[in-house]
C-alpha cells in the first residue's frame, strides 16, 4: 500500500486549499504511539487542513464532527463502545496564494502522500489487533484529500470494515473542486469507487450574502478563479483576520451546519 501511493502519486502532489486558524485545544481521543491498543465497536479517524490541527490534533472543524457524532452514537445506543485519533501527519501554515501562483506550484508538498500513508499504517494497525473493530473516517480540507487518496488505493478486505466516509471543503470534489479545475492531472477519478460509493458523503458550503450580492463558495471545493475579490482571494484575507468569516465559506462548516450533517450521516451509517 505505501510503495503504491508512492510510486503512483509521486512527491509532487499538491494541496491548494485553505483553512480555518490552528485550535489550540488537543483532542483529547488521540491515541499515543506508546499506549496499548484498547478495542471499540466503532473508531473514528479525522483529518485536518492546512493551517490547523497537526499530528495528534485534527483541529476544531473534525473535532465538532466527532463531537456531534459522539453524542448521535450516544443517543442511538449508549453501549456502543467509540473511540478515535487523529490522522498522524504534521501541521502546515496556511500558504501564501500569490507566492504559490507566481512559482506555479513548482515546489510542491508531500502532506496528502505522508497522511494517506500514516492512515494507512494507523487503521492498518488496528485492522490487525482488532477484527471486530468498524472505521468511520472524516476529513476536512487536505484531510478530504488525505482519506480520498487513501480510499482510492484501498483493497476490498479493509474497505468492508469501513462503516462511513465524511468529506467537508474536499478540493478533489467532483468537477469543481480546485483540483480537477485547476490541476486536473492530480484529479482522483472516478471521485469515488464504486464499492463504497452508498458510504461515502462529501460537502461543499455556498449561501447568499448580501454584502456581495451573490452567492459565496468554498473555493477549495468550488474554485473559480484567484483574482482580486474572488472567493479564493476573500478566503485567504479571511483566514490571515483581514476580513470577516462570512466572505468565506470555507472556513464555516460548523457555523453553516456542515459538521452536523457530517456527523448525522455517519451514525446513520455506523
Amino acid at each position: 500500500m505505501i510503495g503504491r501511493l508512492a510510486r503512483f502519486f509521486g512527491a509532487t502532489l499538491l494541496f491548494f486549499g485553505v483553512a480555518a486558524p490552528h485550535s489550540a485545544a488537543a483532542v483529547e481521543t488521540a491515541r499515543q504511539p506508546t499506549q496499548p491498543i484498547e478495542c471499540r465497536d466503532i473508531y473514528f479517524f479525522g483529518g485536518h487542513g492546512l493551517g490547523e490541527g497537526g499530528v495528534e490534533d485534527w483541529g476544531e472543524t473534525v473535532q465538532d464532527v466527532f463531537d456531534k457524532y459522539l453524542r448521535g452514537i450516544r443517543d442511538a445506543d449508549p453501549d456502543v463502545a467509540v473511540g478515535g485519533e487523529s490522522i498522524g501527519y504534521p501541521r502546515t501554515e496556511f500558504p501564501d496564494w500569490v507566492k504559490l501562483v507566481r512559482e506555479r506550484f513548482s515546489n510542491g508538498q508531500e502532506e496528502v502522500i505522508n497522511g494517506a500513508i500514516a492512515l494507512n499504517n494507523q487503521l492498518t494497525e488496528r485492522y490487525r489487533a482488532c477484527p471486530n473493530e468498524h472505521f468511520v473516517l472524516a476529513g476536512y480540507s487536505e484531510g478530504a484529500w488525505v482519506i480520498h487518496l487513501y480510499l482510492k488505493n484501498l483493497g476490498t478486505r479493509v474497505l468492508d470494515r469501513i462503516a462511513g466516509v465524511a468529506l467537508l471543503g474536499d478540493p478533489q470534489y467532483r468537477g469543481t473542486g480546485v483540483i480537477p479545475k485547476w490541476y486536473s492531472n492530480h484529479a482522483i477519478t472516478p471521485y469515488f469507487s464504486p464499492a463504497i460509493e452508498d458510504r461515502v458523503a462529501s460537502w461543499c458550503v455556498s449561501y447568499d450574502l448580501p454584502a456581495a450580492k451573490r452567492t459565496v463558495f468554498d473555493p477549495v471545493c468550488h474554485y473559480s478563479g484567484l483574482g482580486p475579490g474572488s472567493d479564493l482571494a476573500n478566503c485567504q484575507k479571511a483566514a490571515k483576520g483581514e476580513l470577516d468569516k462570512v466572505w468565506c465559506p470555507h472556513l464555516r462548516y460548523v457555523e453553516t451546519g456542515g459538521t452536523k450533517r457530517a456527523a448525522d450521516f455517519l451514525v446513520s451509517r455506523s
